[in-house]
């Protein structure tokens, strides 16, 4: 009987802090990054502008463009990788009718070599669905370019919610994908 009250004491001893810890609310990045100093850097980044401004253009093959003819796409809002322009432009073609905007909040530029270049860090979609409603997506990514007949493409691109938060909002539009 005496070791039943002794555990029970040590259970609620061990159990109350965690009952009694206030609810902690997911990290979220807030700021915007600043521009890289490096002028190669700048270039790099950029690269991410560019994309954004095609985006928003709502051009599905201004968007493919970008991507080199070997790219693989790993989507924010779909479970499904991309490896070829059809199944990249399948995604942008729904992913377009969110009226994406993005914003980088943190930022890690790498030049691997002269012709490859890694950008990764955390980025803010701000999104409008058909209904006009706005929700907001943050997600870390990579990119990763690589030159091609001169011109940068995006040879890898990952990007992932923060496990943290999932908006039911969005997961709910894009579910199909």
């Amino acid at each position: 009987m005496k070791v039943h009250a002794i555990a029970a004491a040590l259970l609620f001893c061990v159990s109350t802090p965690l009952l009694a810890a206030p609810e902690q609310k997911p990290y979220r990045y807030e700021s915007l990054a600043s521009a890289p100093a490096a002028a190669a850097d700048r270039e790099v980044a950029g690269l991410f502008d560019r994309w954004n401004q095609a985006l928003q253009s709502g051009d599905v093959a201004k968007v493919v463009s970008l991507y080199s003819a070997d790219a693989v796409l790993q989507p924010t809002v779909s479970n499904r990788v991309r490896a070829s322009s059809a199944e990249i432009r399948d995604y942008f073609e729904h992913f377009l009718a969110l009226k994406p905007v993005g914003e980088i909040n943190y930022r890690e530029i790498r030049r691997l070599s002269p012709t490859t270049a890694l950008d990764s860090g955390v980025y803010t979609f701000h999104l409008t669905d058909a209904a006009g409603n706005k929700s907001d997506v943050q997600a870390r990514y990579t990119f990763v370019y690589t030159l091609v007949d001169g011109q940068w493409k995006i040879l890898n691109h990952h990007s992932s919610a923060m496990p943290e938060v999932v908006p039911t909002s969005v997961a709910s539009k894009v579910k199909h994908l």
